[in-house]
């Protein structure tokens, strides 16, 4: 299963995961942070498939536009696999790193997926 929890798990060792499951959370987030953040990391499925409008309300503002926004399809119930090239490419348009669809993949390449993602995202900021 895909989620904060594998998120976390996924990611102890290079970062610390502040999660949040609404967009005013998020944001929240954004504003009160006390140390830079190094990279956002938001799912199809974050705060009832709102992340398109995250990621354009971040993109949007001078003070975290600069911050890497990296989307994932983590669960395949979330988005039909025929439509993952589309949302990939709005993604990509609105600013976003990269869509990973790590949805139907084996456990442990899901993992390395992911993990490759993150690290180069990380390796650019």
């Amino acid at each position: 299963a895909g989620g904060v929890d594998s998120f976390d798990a996924r990611l102890e060792d290079v970062l610390d995961l502040i999660p949040s499951h609404s967009r005013a959370d998020a944001w929240l987030v954004l504003e009160q942070a006390e140390a830079d953040i190094d990279l956002i990391i938001s799912t199809i499925a974050f705060d009832d498939s709102r992340m398109v409008d995250f990621l354009q309300a971040v993109k949007a503002d001078a003070e975290f536009s600069h911050i890497p926004f990296l989307c994932a399809r983590v669960l395949p119930s979330i988005l039909a696999d025929h439509l993952v090239a589309h949302m990939r490419r709005v993604c990509t348009e609105l600013g976003a790193v990269d869509l990973i669809d790590v949805a139907n993949l084996p456990r442990e390449k899901a993992n390395s997926v992911f993990r490759t993602a993150v690290d180069a995202c990380l390796a650019k900021h």
